[in-house]
């Protein structure tokens, strides 16, 4: 989303008359000046009010001039090379949205809201206001955020609410497989009473028939029992086969999730030796062939070809366990076959037992089987999908995990939290502030002095606004790989309780980091600033109630 100009009339204390205010196409720093009330805070309200409908802190019959009321808003912007206009208005309401000068219309004014938000501003009004436009006596300090806020505002600005919608997804479907199972085993529960009802009928009429045929009766029944021995034998040698290959499939997994992170850490390692590649420091051009750099790169290189030993000795490990696997299927064939063999053998001799029966006794037996071989098919067929469901089951969760907190997001996070700190580290020692304040990968933040830990509540106003000031622009470095096409930050009252020297130094900060990413940065002060460091001074006044800009170019 690239800004590219803005205009309002009769919002708060503007009048009538339209301000015009374009945004530059090259990066600029802009300071915005004026007494209390003059109507400097209401151009971030209008950027507010005109992309997302509502303004913090206000509501809706409070936004349009008293006198004479009927606010409006323009806004022009850019998105993937289309150029974006929105029109609001209040007392008459006004909603139009066009792209590329044609009027987008969808079945209402909310799902036409959804849509410019989710789809070409790309940023949740959330984020908005405590990244690119805030008040720095207002807005949530990131440090003191609760572990949700930062949450949310980092899954969006790195993607990760893909992710999130992704495990929704994966809840309910298994939500869905857990009814699905419920049903399946009350199914299989109420066959297996079936079975073992019609199996004790069966059996009460092959004790009748061994009275009459005693000596063929008992061979076949003494038979039959041991292969029954057999069969709950066997059913154990099943069991603790599940468990053997249960327990290959979590070292597959552990292997797997091991090979991924030694992965990530070889990345890393690289990309710090790299650094070393041009001799010289990316942030102050020092050079790095010094005995603590040589002596540093060493230890990165130990580190990596311990990594690559660690990562071929994983991959032996996982060629092993496909080994392992390979066996383990050959030993699950003979198993299934033995099993089958075992049923047959049994089935023979019961069919030898029918035949020692007259007809009568034979035709009852035969409709029995019947019964039992209806059964059993259910009893196979619901356990053979019950055993599909838990597969599915078990890959979904497999795959939850991969998708959750401890998986892909983590290894991301990995990934971001050192070039974060870096800049957090290089920043604050623009400031002069021997401060260290480093985020885990929870985002909590841990700030030291002099190599001890203290409590955030121990830094003075001035202070913490500082430290808030580097995460800001730290994370707005970060916010820009994503959304590259932010050209705007606001920031209002950003020197209230901040020393001169303090101010000099963001100043600076602020004019570098306009340049290097692209940014027309609006400073809101009561009083001027040396215009030498900006671009722009917008002097806001008020006159007859109603308030006006005049733009000075430097």
């Amino acid at each position: 989303m690239k800004i590219r100009k803005i205009e309002w009339r009769n919002f708060s204390s503007y009048g009538n008359k339209k301000q015009t205010l374009a945004f530059n196409e090259n990066a600029s720093l802009v300071q915005i000046v004026g007494e209390n009330g003059a109507g400097k805070s209401t151009i971030s309200q209008v950027i507010a009010f005109a992309l997302y409908g509502k303004v913090d802190g206000k509501k809706l019959g409070e936004i349009p001039n008293r006198i004479n009321g009927h606010a409006w808003v323009y806004i022009e912007f850019e998105n993937n090379g289309k150029i974006i206009t929105v029109e609001r208005g209040l007392e008459p309401s006004l909603f139009s949205l066009s792209i590329d000068g044609i009027p987008y219309d969808q079945a209402g004014s909310g799902n036409v809201q959804n849509y410019l938000i989710d789809d070409l501003i790309g940023i949740p009004y959330y984020v908005f206001n405590n990244t690119i436009s805030l008040s720095i006596n207002d807005f949530k300090s990131f440090i003191k955020m609760s572990p949700q806020d930062k949450r949310a505002i980092v899954d969006k600005i790195f993607g990760f609410h893909i992710l999130n919608q992704m495990r929704e997804t994966l809840k309910n479907e298994t939500k869905r497989i857990k009814e699905k199972l419920d049903t399946l085993n009350g199914n299989l529960a109420s066959t297996i009473r079936g079975l073992e009802k019609s199996n004790s009928e069966m059996e009460t009429l092959i004790a009748r028939m061994e009275e009459e045929s005693a000596d063929e009766s008992v061979k076949l029944n003494e038979s039959l029992e041991s292969f029954k021995k057999l069969q709950n034998l066997h059913s154990i040698r099943v069991e603790s086969f599940k468990l053997d290959e249960s327990s290959l499939k979590n070292l597959f997994i552990e292997s797997n999730n091991s090979l991924i992170q030694n992965g990530a850490d070889i990345s890393e390692l690289e990309r710090r030796l790299k650094l070393y590649e041009s001799e010289k420091c990316p942030t102050c051009e020092g050079s790095l062939d010094g005995e603590f750099h040589e002596h540093l790169k060493s230890a990165l290189m130990a580190d990596k070809e311990t990594k690559k030993w660690e990562l071929a000795e994983i991959e032996l490990t996982i060629g092993d366990l496909e080994s392992k696997e390979s066996d383990l299927l050959k030993i699950k064939s003979e198993i299934m076959e033995k099993g089958r063999k075992i049923e047959d053998r049994i089935r023979d001799i019961l069919f030898q037992l029918k035949q020692l029966s007259d007809k009568k006794k034979g035709a009852q037996i035969e409709s029995l089987k019947k019964i039992v071989d209806a059964f059993e098919t259910d009893r196979d067929k619901f356990n053979e999908e019950i055993f599909r469901t838990n597969e599915k089951n078990s890959w979904i969760k497999t795959l939850d995990g991969i998708l959750g907190e401890k998986g892909v997001k983590q290894m991301a996070i990995k990934t971001i939290l050192p070039s974060l700190n870096s800049e957090i580290m290089d920043l604050l020692s623009l400031l002069h502030l021997e401060y260290q304040v480093i985020f885990d990968e929870e985002f909590k933040a841990t700030i030291c002095h002099m190599g001890m830990e203290i409590p955030i509540s121990t830094l003075s106003t001035g202070e913490m606004k500082k430290v808030d000031f580097v995460v800001l622009i730290a994370i707005m470095k970060l916010m820009k790989l994503k959304f590259s096409s932010v050209n705007l930050l606001f920031l209002d009252e950003l020197f209230s309780s901040v020393d001169p020297d303090g101010v000099a130094s963001i100043l600076r900060i602020l004019q570098k980091n306009s340049r290097e990413m692209g940014l027309n940065i609006f400073v809101v002060n009561h009083a001027p600033m040396p215009h030498e460091i900006f671009d722009y001074k917008l002097d806001i006044k008020k006159t007859n109630n109603f308030s006006s800009i005049n733009v000075e170019e430097f």
